[in-house]
């Protein structure tokens, strides 16, 4: 009869994490996490549904492996205090890292290594500004909390935010409580932003073009555009969502040339990175790098591979694939150090990789923007390592 209920328990919790449960499934959890013992159970299996909630290539294998966690769940007892609240488990933006065979090794390695009391607080983030910098070389940061009113400006192109002071708008006449920034009223002036690690900013461009700008990115623009071509130089990752015009909207990188005239896509472009990428939401995109000048359709994504100089094309899910502008970083086919260099920019925090993670391994991710603990728990579980912090930064080892 107790199995029955267990039984019962972990149907209802599967419902809870799917995100399917419906109103009375919701209050007969809310009744039940109210044991403590409960809650330490719910934290236990919601770790390791995190782990197994992917698509395996074995239904039966997969299904006995389920099995095989919810049996390890149940005899693991160990103390700790519960620290996330309720509204947590609602959160669709739920860590997951799942490595291919991950399924085969997790009872074997989960048991050797502890690494759920480890504590970030001595973990130190960057704390670089956002900089946006105007046509007259002055520097804002639109973070600092200052007015920037200046009594010799009569007029103003660029606007903060008042509620949300990563966002600034160029378009005219916006009939909002803004701070007045600089001038930008006549002529082709270019201001530019810099976003550094662990930050993200939006910019509203002057032909209401929403841009969204990832960690580690850099824009110039013009502060109006002119009569011709809309055009932009982008270094790092952006999401463009183009106002449809039938002036061409072109976003140039160090190695890439986009043009659309109305669209949403991702471009993701740095000196540093394996790959650029363009990713297309809708619409249709032509993309010109490497001597070669493609159109890609929705949910393709256009890759230019630095190692072995060559162009490809792809089918993805777009709107996945481009979350990270809502705070969700999603993440595919990466390499352990691709993935680690990621999460460096994502969280804005240090990490060195002493593990011998092979080169050929590969992760899947999805990361919320605000809980880099449930990350890191979740990597050492896929890669079989262990972190710790040490001098303000993340330090990766191997597990064993």
């Amino acid at each position: 009869m107790q199995s029955d209920k267990r039984e019962d328990i972990d149907i209802l919790l599967n419902r809870i994490l799917n995100g399917e449960a419906d109103s009375s499934d919701i209050e007969v959890f809310s009744l039940w996490i109210r044991d403590p013992g409960n809650e330490k159970y719910f934290e236990q299996f919601k770790d390791i549904w995190h782990l197994s909630h992917s698509t395996l290539p074995d239904p039966d294998k997969t299904a006995k492996e389920h099995d095989r966690y919810i049996n390890y769940i149940r005899m693991r007892r160990r103390r700790e205090r519960a620290t996330k609240s309720l509204t947590r488990v609602f959160s669709i933006a739920a860590v997951t890292l799942i490595l291919f065979g991950l399924y085969i090794f997790v009872n074997q390695y989960v048991i050797q290594y502890d690494y759920t009391n480890i504590s970030l607080a001595e973990l130190k983030y960057n704390t670089d500004s956002i900089k946006v910098v105007l046509s007259d070389g002055r520097v804002i940061n639109p973070l600092s909390g200052n007015s920037f009113e200046d009594s010799n400006i009569t007029e103003s192109g660029l606007v903060i935010d008042p509620v949300n002071a990563r966002q600034i708008s160029y378009v005219p006449g916006e009939k909002r409580s803004i701070r007045k920034t600089t001038q930008a009223k006549d002529g082709v002036k270019f201001n530019s932003v810099s976003i550094p690690p662990g930050e993200r900013f939006v910019i509203m461009l002057s032909d209401s073009t929403m841009v969204y700008l990832n960690s580690n990115s850099y824009l110039r623009y013009p502060v109006n555009f002119g009569e011709g071509t809309r055009h932009v130089t982008l270094s790092g990752r952006a999401y463009f969502d183009v106002t449809k015009s039938s002036k061409p909207f072109i976003v140039t990188t160090n190695d890439m040339e986009v043009e659309v005239l109305g669209t949403s896509f991702d471009v993701e472009s740095s000196e540093a990175a394996k790959n650029s990428s363009v990713i297309l939401v809708e619409g249709s995109v032509r993309v010109t790098a490497n001597g070669q000048t493609k159109v890609i359709s929705p949910n393709e994504k256009f890759t230019l591979n630095h190692v072995f100089n060559e162009v490809s094309i792809s089918n993805i899910d777009s709107k996945t694939m481009t979350l990270w502008k809502d705070g969700i970083l999603v993440l595919k086919e990466l390499s352990f150090d691709q993935m680690i260099e990621s999460l460096s920019s994502w969280y804005g925090v240090e990490i060195e990789d002493r593990s011998t993670v092979p080169e050929t391994d590969r992760f899947n991710g999805k990361f919320d923007r605000e809980d880099i603990k449930a990350a890191m728990k979740t990597i050492a579980l896929s890669a079989k390592v262990k972190y710790k912090v040490r001098e303000g930064k993340l330090v990766i080892e191997d597990g064993k």
